[in-house]
């Protein structure tokens, strides 16, 4: 088969010359870049509004700048969730507490003569004395 035959010519009017956002943050950062954008256009059924812009080497700096900046907020904002889950997570542990809770109910007998066991300050001043010969 011959390569000619089969070959779609495709009309240099299909292919978009120029960059296209719909997203309003994405103008103003260009805008206050002093990129402004070509001509925009709005969808004819619903209310949004896409902006064309003019394909040049300050346009992609600028914009790798934003994508830069988004992809930063979203990391950030990633990090900021997952510590405010671990600080949920340890705040409940009894190391923070600085005790175990238990419950007395589920102890065995030998468990609860042990936390039942009290020390009177009497008892307690006596174990002091003995301890310093």
């Amino acid at each position: 088969m011959d390569n000619q035959e089969n070959k779609i010519t495709i009309p240099k009017t299909v292919f978009d010359k120029e960059y296209s956002t719909q997203w309003r943050r994405e103008v103003k950062f260009l805008e206050d870049k002093g990129i402004n954008y070509t001509y925009a256009k709005k969808h004819y059924k619903y209310p949004i509004i896409r902006y064309k812009y003019t394909k040049t080497p300050e346009l992609f700096i600028a914009l790798a700048e934003f994508y830069n900046q988004v992809r930063n907020e979203k990391v950030f904002k990633d990090i900021e969730a997952a510590s405010k889950d671990l600080s949920v997570t340890y705040s409940t542990l009894p190391l923070d507490k600085g005790c175990i809770d238990l419950n007395y109910e589920d102890l065995t007998k030998a468990e609860t003569k042990t936390v039942d066991f009290q020390i009177n300050e009497t008892e307690l001043l006596n174990v002091i004395e003995d301890d310093t010969e």
